[in-house]
Formats: C-alpha cells, sequence, structure tokens
C-alpha cells in the first residue's frame, strides 16, 4: 500500500488536455507579433524587452486555460490589457530603483557634507585647547616677557616693540628667545 502511495504511476496525457495545450500555443504564436509590438517603446530598455515578453507570455499561458472565448470580450483586449500592467510594473520598479539610487547618493552627500562640518568643529575645539594652554604658558612668564609676546601676537616687529617699551632692541630679541623655550617646554608637558 505505502508503494502505491510514494510511486504513482505514469499516466498518459488525455486526448482533450492535449488539443488545449496546442491549442493554447498556436494562439501564443499568433499573438506573439501583437506582443513585441506593444513592448517596442522608448521606455522599456531594449535589453529588457525578451524579460517582458517572456513575463506576458507565462501570464498569458497561465491565464489562456481559464480564458472564456465565448464571452464578447476578445482576447487581443485580454492581451493588451496584460501589456500595459507589465509595462507599468517595469516603469514602477524602474522610478523605484531611480530613487533608491538617489537616495543612495544623497546619503553619501549628507554623510559626506557632515564629515566635511565636523572637521571645522574639530579645529575648532582644538585651536580652544591650544588657546587655554598658551594662556596657561603666557601666565608662567615674566612681565616683561608677557608685554613682548602680547605685542608679537598683534603683529608688531621687534624694534617697534623696542620703541614702545623704551628698550634696547637685543633685549627684545633675548626676551623672545627666553619666551619660545619655556613656551615649548610648557606645551611638552
Amino acid at each position: 500500500m505505502l508503494n502505491r502511495i510514494y510511486h504513482k504511476e505514469y499516466t498518459a496525457p488525455k486526448k482533450e488536455q492535449i488539443r488545449n495545450e496546442l491549442n493554447v500555443l498556436q494562439i501564443i504564436d499568433e499573438i506573439m507579433p501583437l506582443i513585441q509590438h506593444k513592448l517596442n517603446h522608448f521606455s522599456v530598455h531594449p535589453n529588457d524587452k525578451e524579460d517582458l515578453c517572456q513575463e506576458v507570455l507565462i501570464k498569458l499561458y497561465r491565464a489562456l486555460s481559464k480564458f472564456d472565448f465565448t464571452k464578447s470580450t476578445p482576447l487581443e483586449h485580454y492581451v493588451n490589457r496584460v501589456i500595459k500592467n507589465i509595462k507599468n510594473d517595469y516603469i514602477r520598479k524602474k522610478m523605484n530603483d531611480n530613487r533608491r539610487q538617489e537616495m543612495l547618493v544623497n546619503e553619501f552627500l549628507v554623510t559626506y557634507n557632515s564629515l566635511k562640518s565636523e572637521t571645522h568643529i574639530e579645529r575648532y575645539i582644538i585651536s580652544k585647547e591650544v588657546t587655554a594652554q598658551l594662556k596657561q604658558c603666557l601666565n608662567r612668564l615674566t612681565p616683561l616677557e608677557q608685554k613682548i609676546i602680547n605685542y608679537i601676537l598683534n603683529d608688531y616687529k621687534p624694534k617697534e616693540i623696542a620703541n614702545l617699551l623704551d628698550l634696547n632692541i637685543k633685549v627684545v630679541y633675548n626676551a623672545i628667545q627666553r619666551c619660545k623655550i619655556k613656551i615649548r617646554c610648557c606645551l611638552k608637558k
């Protein structure tokens, strides 16, 4: 008994089934030029036409076995509707792919721009930290060295500083060198 359940015997197809399949194949051969003509449209990429044609044929093959030829609706109308639906699905898919591509590009641009803005923020934070460290180092200098460094930071020349503070120019140069050494030592810590 188990043998009968698992090993079904081959039964020959009935003549009616063969006729129906031959009729369906004959109908498909007759409407094939119509399908190809309808799919020859600017919105359908030439590489995709054959795939769409196969989709139409599959849908028609499935539907023709159930199609009622006695009704007043012509087969050509049904074929046109199937082709139109397939083309609409194809166009929707292409539009969604284009939108997805645009979203990916926009996502990249947003990421890139946010990374660019982060570098400005990072530079700002680093400059604030350096400024704070420099102020701490300047507090360790003598009052004369602090005055000279303030003038240097305000773009005064050593000769101008010497004239303003009524000092010898060599004293100003020596003070600048001592400030450089003290600031380097302070920043290394």
